[in-house]
């Protein structure tokens, strides 16, 4: 068993040893890979932005290819709705919006005394039993201190910042227009260019990296169209749940909703924040309760809702789109944000889902390489076999005919006459 013990530990050591170096070397790569793409921030932001539009429009392209017979014009006709239907909508929804963000930046500050004071009365009770427990802790004081520390924003002011975060008009133009060439071409010869990219690669490994793309096209197409285009439907489906319900700045509630409806797990608690806040400040016009009882109501509505597009549509829409679990998508969400802020969080599912398709692909090739020797090894015998037999099958046929062609000679020939 000594012997035994002492053969097995340098493989052991060794193998640690090359474990360790592997994890080394992944972390190096890991931080040249990030040196990189902080670079080349813009334009990987221009292609992931046109990769979001590609996969958001591949279902309308396929589909109008179909009738059209030119996946041209098919890609013409969807940019130009697209187009088209962005103008409208920013023609509505932009001056609604700024008028509901003023609005709602001018009454929350004007109400924040009457706020202050309605908190103070609620926490009356819990300070009282704070004292008995001889814990002096005036609410009045946490409360001050919390508000004092809010700077007062102004709609003006907010809009004047976001709009000094652009470079230049100019700069958001190239962006735009780049943008959308790239997404032109990606929706036109998407298939050519990941032909070209696994050419590139030795021929042994085609079929493997074939399946890899197409693993990874299903879960980003079913990501993009699906979790984006569900969010923001449900999104603009709450703007209608808020105004039966009388609730205050709909549309802009709804918007917010909607974004954050992209991000599964901890997107749609923090979306919903905003409306339970105005609701809370503001109440509901159309339901004549108290302000509790219209918390609790819109917050039954919502999780309804909420379970009705998680259970019943999404299944059947796009199926299980990320598959991880839901604490690698927070990591995954929290390096997003940390990487390039809301932007990030978006595309950090997508990566996320195409590292966990490459690693899983990974697993398989490298775990089975004898099955898939054995698999690739007994296709060429049972090739070669059907070979063989359609070769034997075929001579015996030829000398069946052959034979019976000499015997219907034999029967031509002329007999002898015996007598």
């Amino acid at each position: 068993m000594r012997q035994v013990y002492l053969k097995e530990s340098p493989d052991r050591l060794a193998t640690t040893q090359r474990q360790l170096t592997v994890f080394v070397l992944a972390l190096v790569a890991l931080l040249l890979v990030l040196q990189v793409c902080a670079f080349f921030a813009d334009i990987l932001r221009c292609l992931g932005i046109a990769l979001l539009f590609s996969y958001m429009f591949i279902g309308l392209v396929d589909w109008l290819s179909k009738y059209l017979r030119s996946r041209v014009a098919a890609v013409i006709v969807v940019y130009s709705i697209a187009i088209v239907g962005t103008a409208i909508g920013a023609l509505i929804l932009v001056p609604a919006v700024t008028t509901q963000v003023t609005q709602l930046l001018t009454t929350t500050y004007d109400q924040l005394p009457q706020l202050l004071d309605n908190l103070t009365k609620a926490m009356l009770p819990i300070e009282k039993r704070l004292h008995s427990a001889q814990v002096e802790l005036k609410a009045i004081d946490v409360i001050n201190g919390i508000f004092a520390n809010i700077p007062k924003i102004e709609a003006g002011t907010l809009f004047t910042r976001m709009s000094d975060m652009a470079v230049s008009t100019m700069a958001l133009l190239m962006y735009g227009l780049s943008i959308f060439v790239v997404s032109f071409y990606f929706l036109l010869d998407g298939n050519r260019m990941q032909s070209s990219i696994i050419k590139l690669f030795p021929k042994r490994h085609e079929q493997w990296l074939k399946g890899l793309t197409l693993e990874i096209d299903k879960s980003l197409q079913s990501f993009f169209r699906g979790q984006i285009v569900l969010g923001l439907g449900f999104g603009l489906f709450m703007v209608i749940v808020f105004s039966l319900f009388g609730v205050h700045y709909a549309l802009l509630l709804g918007l917010i909703l909607g974004v954050w409806e992209i991000i599964p797990v901890i997107g749609p608690p923090i979306g919903f924040i905003p409306a339970m806040i105005a609701v809370g400040i503001h109440g509901m016009d159309n339901v004549h309760l108290n302000i509790p009882t219209q918390l609790l109501i819109i917050f039954v509505v919502f999780q309804g809702l909420q379970w009705l597009k998680d259970n019943i549509v999404a299944p059947r829409y796009i199926g299980n789109v990320i598959g991880l679990h839901p604490v690698t998508i927070f990591i995954a969400i929290m390096i997003g944000a940390k990487l390039d802020g809301m932007l990030g969080i978006i595309f950090a599912l997508p990566v996320a889902c195409v590292i966990n398709v490459a690693l899983n692909h990974l697993h398989i090739y490298q775990a089975h390489p004898a099955e898939k020797a054995v698999l690739d090894a007994g296709e060429a015998t049972i090739a070669t076999a059907t070979g063989q037999a359609s070769s034997f099958k075929t001579g015996s046929q030829i000398e069946q005919k052959q034979l019976a062609i000499g015997e219907a000679e034999v029967k031509e020939l002329p007999q002898p006459d015996h007598t």
